[in-house]
């Protein structure tokens, strides 16, 4: 052996295995393999000569497998297989010697760029006209369902979006379609949570006075809704959860009980409040009501009021205490106080005449069967 065949041997050794390597995985397209000769040779490389037709050998010892890959074309029964080294789907197409005839497109479409194993398929379509996130366009779909062939071309449909045809409708029925993008969100809002009112009795406040013990205070709770928005607007919203984070304090008002007795007297009754009351006695009849200009006086000399009443002085004195109700307990006038008097009060046509402070008010109580317990 001469030098120079010492020299070349490994160039030679480099070589015979690229063509092995070929020749065994020859089924293998996506390939990349690398032999040098020592770092001297490699300083010495020259450009590199096609050796075969995925191999490329320089004169400087190194060997590259270019990258190749299957590609496969369905055209109704027909498959072709091609090699391809780059490119798009049109120039494979070409390559396999497949042509589109009117009214076929490609999946996927014709621009696309190989870049590894693909499969192509020749599908019959139509053009549809699609109305979505805010812009019309023509979109070529491959025929069958709608839902499908939107997504075999790659457009976005979320599974809450709302279509104007049902996802299953062929496409060869339909000219065009609207697409209303659907996002649901859960949001969280702070509301108001209203306090309660509580009554309490108390015998350090007069019977039929009231006194405000504390006042109420609203709490508050964080809610979370599910909000629906239909192309960005809000649509409408359904609550999921709350959690109270401010508790609301109740208002407490204390009910006047000093006075109510239940000893002694014709006997008790319970008022609006649930207070048990004695009585003196009770008279029941007609009872009317009025009204009078503000600042008018009274026959007892008092400014006409809500809560002072006209009524018989012979029946019951002026100043007595006095409850008003209907007989048949659904209208309560409450606390009142005998301090004026009246033609129908005195022929007996009436018993009480309720002082109301405007005309309308008078006009809702009318005249009805009451009861009046006098107190005090």
């Amino acid at each position: 052996m001469t030098p120079n065949e010492s020299k070349s041997h490994p160039v030679r050794s480099a070589c015979a295995l690229a063509l092995a390597a070929i020749t065994m995985f020859g089924s293998v397209f996506t390939v990349a393999a690398a032999a040098t000769a020592p770092e001297e040779v490699l300083t010495k490389q020259q450009p590199a000569k096609e050796s075969s037709a995925h191999t490329y050998l320089t004169e400087g010892g190194s060997f590259h497998v270019l990258s190749a890959n299957e590609v496969i074309v369905v055209s109704g029964e027909n498959t072709v297989k091609v090699l391809s080294s780059g490119g798009t789907v049109a120039e494979a197409l070409k390559t396999a010697k497949v042509s589109l005839a009117e009214g076929q497109m490609t999946i996927p479409a014709a621009d696309t760029v190989i870049k590894s194993d693909l499969t192509i398929t020749v599908c019959d379509a139509k053009t549809v006209s699609v109305t979505a996130d805010g812009e019309t366009k023509d979109y070529q779909l491959p025929l069958g369902p709608v839902e499908k062939s939107l997504k075999m071309i790659g457009f976005q449909l979320g599974k809450d979006d709302v279509l104007s045809v049902e996802r299953n409708e062929a496409v060869e029925n339909i000219d065009k379609l609207t697409v209303q993008r659907v996002v649901y969100k859960d949001e969280t809002t702070t509301e108001s949570v209203a306090y309660d009112s509580v009554k309490e009795n108390s015998d350090q406040v007069d019977l039929g006075e009231t006194k405000l013990k504390t006042k109420g205070v609203n709490g508050e709770k964080a809610v979370v809704s599910r909000v629906k928005y239909v192309d960005g607007k809000r649509d409408s919203a359904e609550k999921i959860a709350e959690k109270l984070i401010k508790k609301p304090v109740d208002e407490v008002t204390l009910v006047g009980t000093k006075g109510a007795g239940t000893a002694g007297g014709a006997g008790t009754f319970t008022d609006s409040n649930g207070v048990k009351v004695s009585y003196k006695y009770m008279l029941s009849g007609s009872g009317t009501a009025y009204t009078a200009p503000a600042g008018a006086l009274t026959a007892t000399g008092n400014p006409a009021h809500f809560g002072g009443v006209a009524i018989n002085p012979e029946l019951i004195p002026y100043g007595s205490k006095l409850y008003v109700e209907s007989v048949d307990g659904s209208f309560v006038y409450g606390y009142c106080t005998a301090i004026d008097t009246g033609g129908a009060l005195e022929d007996g046509s009436a018993i009480v005449d309720c002082f109301y402070d405007t005309y309308d008010e008078c006009v809702n109580f009318g005249r009805r069967d009451v009861n009046v317990y006098v107190i005090e």
